[in-house]
């Protein structure tokens, strides 16, 4: 059992350590890695660069992981580990609009769902790999969605029973669903407020008060001028 742990400073400030035995990974993209465990639970956890792991005798980081690699050790990450609810493949979606690491994709059914890319992952389109820049409004994607929910915390209620998902083999992208709701593609941008009347004619009085003030100031130097 080897422990991980991150080096980053933003992530030392908080620990989540989880401990796991004889876990299979069965998706991995990026820094995303979907575990089986013993117990026959699926978890999501998102795991940096700088974690080693010893798997057969080797040690090996998330980007050297590969889905079927049996894993024993003690995860630390900044973030709890997620419960997977379910795993659904989507046969062709549409490119609707990426956002930052997410990703909106127009269904067959013609809904648009959000999505996030896992950090460092990539996107096979026409046998090419891309990353998340590079898609563009109207690529054609096939993906597998993995569906998460954070755990509810120990002790705050009565134990909760998480079923298991069914994991199928993996077809195209690896996209993580945590619930976000995409931007409404049919909302009209907010217009300013038309001045209303009163304003208008306020500005009119103060620009011909203006004016007389300027006039009456002109008129009032050039009389001075002229006294002997």
């Amino acid at each position: 059992m080897l422990v991980c742990i991150l080096s980053a400073p933003g992530v030392m400030a908080q620990r989540i350590e989880t401990k796991v035995e004889n876990a299979e990974v069965v998706y991995v993209e990026g820094n995303d890695v979907v575990v089986r465990l013993a117990d026959g639970d699926v978890k999501q956890f998102e795991i940096a660069d700088s974690c080693k792991f010893s798997i057969d005798g080797k040690d090996v980081t998330v980007l050297d992981m590969k889905p079927g690699m049996k894993l024993t050790a003690t995860i630390v990450t900044a973030t709890p580990p997620k419960w997977v609810d379910t795993v659904e493949v989507i046969d062709i979606g549409t490119v609707w609009r990426n956002i930052g690491n997410s990703l909106i994709i127009t269904t067959p059914q013609g809904e648009n769902k959000m999505f996030r890319v896992p950090s460092g992952g990539k996107v096979t389109i026409d046998g090419k790999e891309k990353t998340l820049a590079q898609l563009s409004e109207g690529d054609k994607i096939t993906a597998t969605i993995v569906k998460t929910t954070i755990p509810p915390v120990a002790g705050s209620a009565a134990p909760v029973v998480h079923k298991a998902p069914r994991t199928p083999a993996r077809v195209g992208a690896l996209l993580i669903d945590e619930g976000a709701k995409p931007i409404d593609e049919g909302a009209k941008p907010v217009e300013p407020p038309v001045p209303s009347a009163k304003w208008e004619t306020s500005s009119i009085i103060i620009a011909i008060i203006l004016v007389l003030l300027v006039a009456g100031l002109i008129l009032w130097a050039f009389r001075r001028k002229r006294k002997p």
